[in-house]
């Protein structure tokens, strides 16, 4: 797994690419939780992302608590079909915000 940053105004997109399980979680964390440190406008991009795990689930939902606290912002987008499946199945789309682009996002931000 491959996490990228990078800065649309004044938003930080992350997209990690790969697999996100408990082998890769907690790189994944890492970049996120520095991300969050930096800035409370976050967009990840799930566009690269080919499995996310329970562990990838419990880091995005950290993340969203750590934003909130903030009083930040903090959108999933360009999800794949089946990422998309995993974070309906588990209940998260009912919590976080979820955009189909990061076009759609910017109006979150």
């Amino acid at each position: 797994m491959e996490v990228k940053s990078t800065s649309i105004d004044d938003v930080t997109v992350i997209t990690p690419s790969g697999r996100v399980d408990t082998g890769t979680a907690k790189a994944f964390e890492d970049a996120v939780m520095a991300a969050a440190n930096a800035n409370k406008k976050i967009a990840i991009r799930f566009c690269e992302i080919d499995y996310i795990s329970s562990a990838g689930l419990r880091v995005v939902l950290m993340l969203g608590k750590k934003i909130t606290s903030l009083n930040g912002a903090l959108v999933l987008t360009d999800m794949p079909d089946k990422i998309h499946s995993v974070f309906k199945m588990s209940g998260f789309d009912k919590i976080l915000t979820i955009c189909r682009s990061f076009e759609e996002a910017k109006g979150f931000f």
